[in-house]
């Protein structure tokens, strides 16, 4: 007689409780963990920047930060496996212009060897290999200032492309993961531009402020009427439209599945016009307010986080 096999699939999908998946098969159970992302907001303290992270399941969580951070560190990127982050003092001079890494257990910072002369970055991008970091900002080596794209490599840094404000060789928007496009500005228009070649596209739709998600594959820009834009990174031409922005700018996680962006709520006018963070499933189109969020988050910026990294 033929053996019968008894098959579940169980899948629990949150971004504040690591998700599991159960499979059961002929009595054996499998049991695999992905990071439990949630949204990373940090704002300022009396005694520096605080980091309050919001997980979908359960109340909001307080993280230290470590002693010594620039009171204005704002936050700019993520690692791929949501375990660092990565910033920069929003108006400092000197050593504190460099980008700022933050590790967890233990808790600690250190400048990104490579970064110092850096001035105010507008874009932060982190490749697979995570001592290759791309920056799109200002330069202010040997007293020169230029603007444009730079790579930071192993704890060098060198141009990738640069010119003059404000377009600065058309280079003066997100870069791709793996250093080779970026998204700058043809007049009014989004463009796409070839980091090697110098050649570049518009989009033949009025766009703006695109950003990379972290696996290089999509593209999520802002339209004229402010509703967000998800193009396919290999066919331009095949985007879709994911609703209102919200006027805010959004915020990939690590894994490419979610966009974060604020959301302005009528019951916050009573919290001093504080907003609430949600979620949106980019192959869904779902959106999920962040309970722990609602009227929590003010002046400040946010990101991504895995809670197992502080745990």
């Amino acid at each position: 007689m033929a053996t019968r096999f008894r098959r579940s699939i169980w899948l629990v999908r949150t971004m504040g409780v690591t998700m599991t998946w159960t499979l059961l098969l002929g009595g054996i159970e499998i049991r695999a963990a992905a990071p439990s992302f949630c949204a990373a907001y940090i704002h300022p303290g009396d005694d520096g920047p605080l980091l309050t992270l919001f997980p979908m399941v359960g109340p909001k969580v307080t993280v230290p930060l470590p002693a010594g951070l620039p009171r204005d560190f704002r936050l700019m990127a993520t690692s791929l496996d949501g375990k660092a982050i990565y910033g920069q003092a929003s108006d400092q001079v000197g050593p504190s212009d460099a980008i700022i890494k933050i590790d967890f257990k233990p808790t600690r910072h250190s400048l990104v060897q490579g970064s110092v002369g850096l001035g105010t970055i507008w874009y932060l991008s982190i490749s697979q290999q995570s001592d290759r970091i791309f920056a799109s900002g200002w330069s202010k080596r040997q007293g020169m200032a230029e603007c444009g794209a730079f790579e930071i490599d192993t704890g060098t840094l060198r141009n990738l492309r640069v010119g003059l404000h404000p377009d600065c060789g058309g280079a003066a928007g997100d870069i791709s993961p793996d250093g080779k496009r970026v998204l700058g500005h043809q007049g009014n228009r989004l463009s796409l531009l070839d980091l090697e070649t110098g050649a570049g596209n518009a989009f033949d739709t009025d766009l703006k402020d695109g950003v990379w998600s972290q696996d290089g594959r999509w593209i999520a820009a802002t339209s004229d009427t402010n509703r967000i834009v998800l193009i396919d990174a290999t066919n331009t031409s095949r985007r879709r439209d994911l609703g209102p922005s919200g006027g805010t700018p959004v915020h990939w996680s690590p894994d490419s599945k979610y966009l974060l962006l604020s959301k302005s709520q009528l019951r916050c006018t009573l919290d001093l016009y504080f907003d609430s963070l949600q979620t949106l499933d980019v192959k869904t189109g779902k959106r999920s307010v962040i309970k722990s969020s609602r009227c929590e988050v003010g002046s400040g910026n946010v990101g991504w986080l895995d809670m197992e990294a502080v745990r």
